[in-house]
């Protein structure tokens, strides 16, 4: 019976089954989840010591659990590494995994380096390589100590601004900050220095006001627009730029290596009234406006970023090419002095020496030898020619060094800022490529060690990137899937290169290299969804669990998913509350999931439920306690309706009590 709801004690089958009619708890799913302990798990303490912390979980009744590291590098007392624990320990793990049947996953330290090798001075493969690191010695220990499945790793990788993420429908939906799209700052990469340069959007560029074709027909009194160009054989159109011949400067060339050079042939419109050449403020904007009109020119995309900073390159080459030719113009002029004075030099010496020393002083006039071969350059009254003729070929000579020197390191200005010109990259496409050739590199590891310990484990070990915070890259759902596919790519290339066949290669690249996702990391993108005009708070939370549903379901149809982190928060931090704690749509999610064949979950507890969060999650999914008791045995029942071996059930004479005396229930005891 129920009384207000209340379970009594007296009700049959009290603890032993749970009545059907009993209302569910706020939260918990009406209709039951066939997903219990054995797909729904749990982590270790990342603090303690693994095998204690792995005991405690078996004991807690989880029957699959992820071994938690904090420490990258060297371990100490508070967040070990994997390599801290030997042999011995990696054995008594590896035997209660398989007398437990328990299934297993590492999750890599999680505040180790950025997997494209990002540091305060730009990229680089040395500290990418000890990212690589970090994440083999995870797997090292997965091959060691576990039955196999995920080792996760974060995606923690380059900011970028959050206003300039394109959803696949062209809809932009989130916003870090009320003037980021205004001023938020953007990034390119030397490829090859791995260097980064930085700007904020409202920073002002100013560049020549060069001078276009239409504009230019004034100057040479010609007809420009429409001809044919003599050298490309193009048609020349009215906004394209020209040299001072008339000749065809093309503006998508500034994007092209092997034209890049012929923009410094551009002519710059002259300011007759203030005596200099027209410059022109240029805005981040307008940088967006010119690469939608070259996309459309050219058919390819163009990253506003790419021509603000080539722009920028574009004039520091104009400076040095301009500072050369000020320093050479001069440069064959005092050649031909210093050669003519050279060669008048010995004429003077054999004349000198045969003039007597009272008839030198003719010579020491102006003499008309000097100014045919010198021009003006004369020696002065009271100085021998021979004399004057060696200080001129010093002058000549010095000026010729001074020229050497500035106008040669400034032709290698110009050519290091047009070769950085030509090695730019968007931080994006630098990024991931790298990021997608380390997580190739450990999916290749991740299959060797499948190889090496296949006979210990149940399932083969597999990498799994994991999104992190929505301000860094790999954090977005098209993110983390570019971020798969290409990294799948690059081991399958690899594969092929050591002799697979090709359906081979992508069956290993599939098998060992699979994401990881973190619906509570997800729902930190909350925080920076847009609302929509006249859009009420409610029909925005709406709004944003449908495209978080419908982005995770996406991913986990695609194949690109192989492990999942069950976490909660409010969606401001990542707290790591209990599932159905927060405001996730942790039902509709989970039964996604279910639906698409994932079978494979860690609910990571936080600071606050660290005990409490598995059972919580499994009463969330409606999963019933799952217990083992002992049947009644025959000696039980055996001849007891009469009475022989067993006390009566009924009390009769001087047993019973008066009739008056009643139990606190008022059942009889009849």
């Amino acid at each position: 019976m129920i009384f207000g709801e209340y379970y009594h004690a007296l009700d049959r089958d009290y603890g032993e089954i749970e009545p059907a009619d009993i209302p569910p708890e706020e939260g918990q799913p009406l209709e039951t989840s066939s997903l219990g302990p054995q797909e729904i798990g749990t982590g270790t303490n990342p603090m303690m010591n693994q095998l204690q912390a792995f005991s405690a979980k078996i004991r807690e009744g989880a029957s699959r659990i992820e071994f938690e590291f904090m420490g990258a590098g060297k371990s100490d007392s508070q967040r070990p590494s994997p390599e801290a624990f030997g042999t011995k320990e990696r054995q008594d793990m590896r035997a209660l995994a398989e007398i437990n049947e328990i299934k297993t996953s590492v999750h890599a330290p999680v505040h180790s380096q950025s997997l494209a090798g990002l540091g305060e001075q730009g990229f680089s493969d040395q500290a990418r390589q000890m990212a690589i690191k970090e994440i083999e010695r995870a797997i090292h220990f997965a091959g060691e100590a576990t039955k196999g499945g995920a080792v996760v790793f974060h995606t923690s990788e380059w900011s970028r601004p959050l206003s300039d993420i394109q959803e696949r429908t062209g809809e932009k939906l989130f916003k870090g900050y009320k003037e980021e799209e205004e001023k938020a700052p953007v990034i390119v990469v030397d490829s090859q220095t791995g260097n980064i340069n930085a700007v904020r959007k409202d920073y002002l560029v100013y560049e020549p006001d060069f001078h276009t074709a239409k504009s230019y027909e004034e100057v040479l009194g010609r007809k420009l627009v429409g001809a044919v160009d003599s050298e490309t054989g193009e048609k020349i159109a009215a906004d394209d730029w020209v040299d001072v011949n008339g000749g065809l400067i093309k503006k998508e060339w500034i994007l092209k290596e092997d034209k890049a050079e012929r923009l410094f042939d551009r002519v710059p419109i002259w300011n007759k009234d203030n005596t200099n050449f027209k410059v022109k403020p240029v805005r981040y904007t307008d940088f967006i406006e010119q690469a939608k009109k070259l996309e459309e020119k050219t058919g390819e995309k163009i990253a506003p970023e790419l021509l603000f900073f080539k722009t920028q390159m574009a004039a520091k080459v104009l400076r040095a090419k301009g500072s050369s030719l000020f320093y050479a113009r001069d440069y064959e002029n005092s050649r031909e002095i210093r050669d003519a004075a050279k060669k008048v030099l010995n004429f003077y010496e054999k004349l000198e020496k045969n003039i007597p020393e009272e008839e030198k002083w003719k010579i020491m006039t102006q003499d008309d030898t000097l100014r045919h071969y010198l021009g003006n350059l004369a020696p002065p009254k009271n100085m021998l020619p021979s004399e004057y003729l060696k200080q001129v070929i010093k002058k000549q000579t010095d000026n010729m060094r001074h020229i050497h020197e500035a106008s040669a390191a400034a032709d290698a200005d110009a050519k290091e800022a047009l070769d950085q010109m030509r090695r730019m990259q968007t931080i994006k496409d630098y990024g991931k490529h790298k990021v997608a050739q380390t997580i190739a590199d450990a999916g290749r590891k991740a299959m060797i060690y499948t190889d090496q310990h296949r006979k210990e484990l149940n399932e083969p070990i597999f990498v799994a990137p994991e999104n992190w915070r929505p301000e860094q890259y790999g954090s977005h759902p098209d993110e983390i899937r570019e971020l798969v596919k290409e990294s799948r790519k690059k081991m399958q290339e690899q594969l092929r290169r050591e002799g697979y066949s090709e359906e081979e290669a992508k069956k290993k690249a599939k098998e060992h290299i699979k994401a990881t996702i973190d619906i509570g990391h997800y729902n930190m993108w909350r925080q920076y969804f847009e609302a929509r005009d006249d859009e009420t708070p409610a029909q925005r939370e709406k709004r944003f669990n449908k495209w978080l549903l419908e982005e995770t379901k996406k991913l986990a149809k695609e194949g690109v998913l192989g492990h999942i982190h069950l976490t909660d928060n409010f969606g401001f931090d990542d707290e790591h509350l209990t599932p159905g704690q927060g405001n996730v749509p942790m039902k509709e999610f989970i039964k996604n999931m279910e639906e698409a064949g994932l079978k494979d979950f860690i609910v990571e507890a936080g600071s606050y439920n660290p005990t409490t969060t598995m059972p919580d999650t499994w009463a969330l999914m409606g999963s019933p306690i799952y217990t083992t008791t002992r049947a009644p045995t025959f000696r039980s029942v055996h001849e007891q309706h009469f009475g022989y071996h067993n006390p009566s059930t009924y009390i009769v004479g001087a047993y019973a009590p008066s009739n008056e005396w009643r139990l606190w229930s008022e059942v009889p005891m009849e």
